[in-house]
């Protein structure tokens, strides 16, 4: 029940713009927000009437109002953005909490610098780019960068580990090849350059770049180096073409687009940046009505631009035509050279309606966010881009077989799929068995680029078998066990130190791992039936009908 003496307040709020603070019991601002008339605003919020579950909290735990009194709204939204932006009330929906969202990081200091998505950002003088909200984008982003730049892919310290053989990225021109000392310091580091200006969307410096490098190799008659340079130069010519916006004159445009979709109102801004769309950014809000959606973009987009070097020449959103007007005279007011367009018809339409989509995509796909938070409750600071897992899979000591699926860069990887017939015992030994399986897929390192996580379907004697299938291969990486429940299904993560990790409060991350226990158990059960049944019984001999690759 509203508090009395806060009605009271309300019934002496005049009917003037201006801006509002709603107060708790402590005095803290908890909600700013504008208003053409005052009282009229603020009364909605204390009134019975449909409210979201985060303004019906709001309401109940105010305890005071403050308000200022201003001449017009574009006064009113130019001191609340200066509020929210000074505060960071609890309530306002705003982009406040971007430290949750992942970034592109380039370990820029490190000797031979690495490039990788994370969730945290760090003071340790490393560069990021971000954040975002679309993990997706940002994979596909790294993989165009890893196509185009051959950068070091493995994780490991060459400072303190010696690697014996190159890894498969280096024999098909993917990697330098640092580990084994392929490259000179100096020529990698001058690559790790061009990716960060790539990242920036500066392909052009890149392409001049890579251009001089030819022609100093020519120079010195390097023509296999010069070659591969013009290869690079190619493929980032062929990435520019790609990226152009077709039929559209924009040199210096974001585009917004929005879509309410089961009570969250999903953001996604596409930046043009001399005819290319160069980067994303994304917000999702959730506990938002429909009749709320206009104001809060008003507010986002007012705030978004808010002492940010990036500001572009224009500005595609939809809008009504007097939001379109207000923040307008807002950026007119505060001398931000920056006009707001809502496009009725034609490309500039079609443009939002692009971005629009895009964001139905990104709704279907999330699968890379729950990876990233399967990161971060792992503790891996370089984030993870692939997952192999194992299985077992007998009938009563008969058609024994092993099988491995790899998860990568957000996605199932069926030819890297591997499928095992154990050799090493007729009986029933499922350590024994995932000890052959590991031992001989250790045996294709080279070829088969070992995975950041390894998982298991199986306990601690599992975990050791694959621990020490690892040790006589003299290779590393993290190994993880499937905790079942008493249905056999995954409830937490064990690793090779018998130390577990919880799930039950994480849904999305077990509803995760239990696709890939599905996935691993279909095709290792898929692999035995075939095996079973190219067995039969014709005039009482014995024929086999179906040949199995061993690997």
């Amino acid at each position: 029940m509203t508090n009395e003496y806060v009605k009271d307040i309300v019934s002496k709020i005049p009917y003037e713009p201006g801006i509002y603070m709603m107060k708790n019991e402590k005095g803290e601002i908890i909600y700013v927000g504008k208003a053409i008339s005052l009282r009229k605003r603020v009364r909605q919020y204390f009134q019975k009437n449909n409210k979201t579950a985060r303004i019906e909290k709001m309401a109940s735990l105010v305890r005071d109002i403050d308000y200022i009194v201003v001449k017009n709204e574009v006064e009113a939204l130019n001191l609340e953005c200066n509020y929210i932006k000074k505060l960071s009330p609890k309530f306002n929906v705003m982009l406040k909490d971007d430290k949750t969202y992942p970034y592109i990081k380039v370990t820029i200091k490190d000797k031979y610098p690495l490039i990788y998505v994370t969730r945290r950002r760090l003071e340790d003088k490393a560069l990021y780019f971000g954040p975002y909200t679309n993990v997706g984008a940002m994979r596909d982003a790294l993989h165009t960068i890893k196509e185009i730049f051959p950068v070091k892919r493995c994780k490991y310290n060459l400072d303190k580990t010696q690697v014996k053989n190159a890894c498969l990225y280096y024999h098909i021109g993917r990697c330098l090849g640092p580990c084994i000392n392929e490259v000179s310091l100096n020529a990698y580091k001058e690559m790790i350059e061009q990716v960060v200006l790539f990242l920036e969307g500066k392909t052009s410096d890149v392409k001049k770049m890579i251009q001089s490098q030819i022609e100093e190799c020519i120079e010195k008659l390097e023509f296999e180096k010069a070659a591969v340079l013009k290869q690079r130069l190619d493929n980032i010519e062929k990435f520019s073409q790609k990226q152009n916006v077709s039929n559209l004159n924009e040199l210096n445009t974001d585009i917004w687009g929005y879509i309410f979709f089961d009570g969250v109102l999903y953001i996604q801004i596409f930046k043009i940046r001399d005819y290319k769309i160069v980067l994303h950014d994304n917000v999702k809000i959730t506990d938002i009505q429909n009749d709320e959606i206009e104001e809060s973009l008003v507010q986002i987009v007012s705030n978004y631009y808010t002492d940010n070097m990036d500001t572009p020449k224009k500005v595609y959103i939809k809008l009504s035509d007097e939001n379109i007007e207000l923040v307008n005279k807002l950026f007119e007011k505060r001398e931000t050279k920056l006009q707001v367009i809502c496009p009725k018809r034609g490309e500039k339409s079609n443009l939002v309606k692009m971005v629009e989509n895009n964001i139905h995509i990104n709704i279907e796909d999330n699968k890379n966010n729950v990876v990233e938070d399967l990161s971060t409750m792992l503790g891996f600071n370089e984030g993870i881009d692939s997952i192999e897992c194992y299985d077992i899979s007998n009938l009563r000591n008969e058609y024994i077989v092993g099988c491995m699926i790899r998860f990568e860069n957000g996605k199932l990887n069926k030819s890297m799929y591997r499928k095992f017939k154990i050799r090493s015992t007729a009986t029933q030994d499922d350590p024994l068995c995932m000890y052959e399986v590991l031992k001989r897929r250790l045996n294709h390192a080279k070829d088969w680029p070992l995975p950041d996580i390894i998982l298991i379907d199986g306990g601690k004697t599992q975990l050791n078998m694959v621990k020490k299938a690892m040790n006589e291969a003299q290779e590393t990486t993290n190994i993880y066990g499937m905790v079942k429940n008493d249905k056999h299904r995954t409830r937490g993560l064990i690793d090779e130190n018998g130390n577990e990790f919880d799930l039950s409060d994480k849904k999305q991350i077990l509803n995760f791992l239990t696709f890939l226990q599905d996935e691993i158990h279909r095709f290792v059960i898929t692999y035995h039936r075939q095996l079973r049944d190219s067995v039969k019984l014709k005039d009482g001999k014995v024929y086999k009908n179906v040949t199995t690759k061993k690997k």
